[in-house]
């Protein structure tokens, strides 16, 4: 299973929790480019975690409104990397 993390810098406590869950490829956008605003969304996501703490407004929203087009559960993280499923 495929699952995308947005935004965030340490991101070692969420990735060993997807891991848990069984997610074994794991994609991270850092959320800091104004490029992933407008970057292509990747194929065959299973899940996705926004860490509230590090990304800006309209990419949380791009990607709330891509996660619901396509499906997708979405985990909002704060810093300390806590998994609270939407």
């Amino acid at each position: 299973m495929r699952a995308l993390i947005v935004g965030g810098d340490h991101i070692e406590p969420t990735r060993r929790a997807l891991e848990a869950r069984g997610y074994d490829d794991i994609v991270h956008w850092t959320g800091r480019k104004t490029s992933d605003l407008t970057r292509p969304f990747p194929s065959r996501i299973d899940h996705m975690v926004i860490v509230l703490d590090y990304i800006n407004h309209n990419l949380a929203k791009r990607m709330k409104k891509l996660a619901r087009e396509h499906a997708i559960q979405i985990d909002y993280v704060r810093r300390k990397g806590v998994l609270t499923s939407h």
